[in-house]
């Protein structure tokens, strides 16, 4: 008797697994697929996938740079004047940066923020007109600095302050590899 009700147990949970995944044994899952719950992207200028849109407030996406994960902090495109804001493009962010010299100059100290992660490597993005680039700290503990200046929305200002920093290890030139503006869709 308990075999043959083992048996219609087994038979079940079989014919009940097949139904649910269609028959494949795969549920979709491996492959990123995330059944009716759609994932949000960050798209470049050229209408190519930068990656996933993650809310770490602030709002960016995860890049791969040569085997690094970093987070890549976005905002709403404005005019000039900072006035207007697009509903629908972005462009890359990074407001602050500070600096070891006096004139703003250089690689800028990577400071821990809110949209640091354990999983992903600290990085500090600064604009330059149109180009932004990511400054990406190495496999490094950070440790007391005192910066020079900082570049606050574009100016350089002379100040100093000591902060747990890391210096850059390396850079990636991200506007050239993901131009702006960036839009967000499915």
């Amino acid at each position: 008797m308990r075999n043959s009700i083992a048996g219609a147990l087994l038979a079940l949970g079989l014919v009940v697994s097949s139904h649910s995944f269609g028959g494949s044994g795969e549920s979709g899952r491996e492959n990123g697929d995330r059944g009716e719950h759609r994932t949000l992207k960050v798209f470049d200028g050229h209408g190519h996938v930068v990656g996933p849109l993650v809310s770490y407030q602030p709002l960016g996406t995860v890049i791969d740079v040569n085997g690094v994960a970093i987070f890549a902090p976005i905002q709403r495109s404005s005019t000039s004047t900072n006035t207007q804001y697009s509903a629908s493009q972005f462009q890359w962010s990074g407001a602050f940066s500070s600096f070891l010299t006096t004139d703003c100059s250089g690689s800028p100290l990577i400071t821990p923020s809110s949209a640091s992660s354990s999983e992903l490597r600290p990085a500090q993005l600064v604009r330059q007109g149109t180009d932004v680039t990511a400054y990406i700290a190495g496999d490094t503990r950070s440790a007391q600095t005192t910066f020079q200046s900082y570049r606050s929305n574009g100016a350089c200002v002379v100040g100093t302050e000591t902060l747990e920093a890391w210096i850059a290890e390396t850079s990636y030139p991200l506007t050239q590899h993901y131009p702006e503006p960036l839009t967000i869709h499915y």
